[in-house]
């Protein structure tokens, strides 16, 4: 504590203090100290100037500052969010650290940054914030803040999502391990995306010679953006021609038209889409079933996170359709018993379909004692080339083809 001693002092004599002070780890300022002595009663002093001597000593701060960051992962995804753990503390001291600044300029991915800070041992911050944090917090020996940061990350973000945090004493202090002083935390962005892809051309059948269009939808539903997708759909052989056009809604991208099958690169935004309109002519003789599938597949380094839808399949079955018509006349309107008449039999389809393997029936009056015919195609008509007596022949007529 504080002297306040007798002593006896002969001429020539001295006596001698040691006194450790130990300086109180929130000072501040300047270290001021006086030490006094007196002659005893009825004793005259001859000089009072020097009867004191004070040391003073200006106070400097000295702690050992430390922060720590790290998101307790090593990737991240765009349109999610990483939630960073900011500890700063004054563990070794030996001082108060009154005013150190926190730092930490968040990088452009994050859309949007909110943070909250907590105390302990002492420690005080700003309760929360967002954006970019540049605090000033107070740390006893001994004291921690922790802020807890928040990142929504850009849904089109790619590469690595890098950050750095420092801390820094007021003005005047002093800090022996600057190293620690600042700390990084870094994520690979991986992005993921679901892509989705619809087909449907509204019918269960369709006919040969006719038509069907199919529209072909295909989606991202996120969390990332998909750029450079691809769409691929290869139509059947009994599309005898396609023509398709596309359009993009909610910042998805296509090829605006082609013809023939789809292989088109596409973009697709979280919530963005494409839409093809593909029309397929189907061939005149066309049997079965007219099956095709349309196929979306995110682009290099996307991860896809459901790759059971996407593919769609629209089936149809097919139906031949065909107008059959057929015309007969001999060119009279009598005829005379012993003499012949010979009829024209004119059989054709308007289509839209081939018909394959119709039936001519003509059974002859019995008052034909002899009947001999013959038959040419047009246009792809088939028949028997002759015969005698009654008609029963089977023929085929694509569509515009007459026997």
């Amino acid at each position: 504590g504080n002297i306040a001693d007798t002593v006896n002092l002969p001429v020539g004599g001295s006596v001698n203090y040691s006194a450790t002070c130990a300086i109180d780890v929130a000072a501040n300022g300047t270290l001021v100290n006086t030490a006094a002595a007196a002659v005893g009663a009825g004793v005259t002093e001859l000089n009072p100037a020097n009867n004191s001597a004070t040391d003073s000593d200006t106070l400097v701060p000295d702690h050992d500052l430390a922060i720590s960051k790290d998101d307790g992962v090593t990737s991240a995804v765009p349109g999610t969010s990483v939630t960073w753990t900011i500890i700063a503390s004054n563990a070794a001291g030996p001082s108060n650290a009154v005013g150190a600044l926190v730092s930490d300029s968040f990088p452009a991915f994050c859309t949007t940054v909110s943070w909250t800070c907590v105390g302990a041992g002492g420690g005080t911050c700003t309760a929360s914030g967002s954006g970019n944090i540049s605090e000033l917090v107070d740390l006893p020996v001994g004291g921690t803040v922790t802020f807890s940061a928040t990142c929504a990350i850009d849904l089109a973000a790619t590469g690595t999502l890098d950050n750095t945090v420092t801390i820094a004493g007021a003005a005047g202090s002093t800090d022996p391990v600057a190293a620690n002083n600042s700390a990084s935390d870094s994520d690979t962005l991986t992005p993921q995306a679901d892509l989705a892809v619809t087909k449907d051309d509204g019918v269960t059948s369709a006919t040969p010679g006719g038509s069907v269009t199919y529209a072909i939808g295909v989606s991202n539903s996120g969390p990332s953006d998909a750029p450079g997708s691809s769409v691929t759909d290869s139509f059947p052989a009994a599309c005898t021609t396609v023509n398709w056009t596309c359009t993009g809604a909610g910042g998805g991208t296509c090829t605006a038209a082609g013809t023939g099958n789809i292989a088109d690169t596409v973009s697709l935004p979280v919530g963005g889409s494409v839409s093809y309109s593909a029309t397929c002519d189907i061939d005149m003789m066309a049997t079965g079933t007219l099956v095709n599938t349309a196929t979306a597949a995110v682009g290099a380094g996307v991860t896809e996170l459901d790759p059971a839808n996407n593919s769609a399949t629209d089936s149809d079955t097919l139906t031949p359709e065909h107008n059959l018509s057929i015309s007969k006349t001999d060119g009279v309107t009598s005829a005379i018993p012993g003499q012949s008449v010979t009829w024209t039999i004119v059989a054709s389809n308007a289509g839209p379909s081939d018909a394959v393997g119709a039936a001519v029936n003509d059974n002859f009056p019995a008052a034909c004692a002899a009947v001999s015919w013959t038959c040419v195609g047009a246009s792809g008509g088939t028949c028997a080339a002759n015969g005698s007596g009654n008609i029963a022949d089977s023929i085929d007529l694509p569509a515009g083809g007459t026997a």
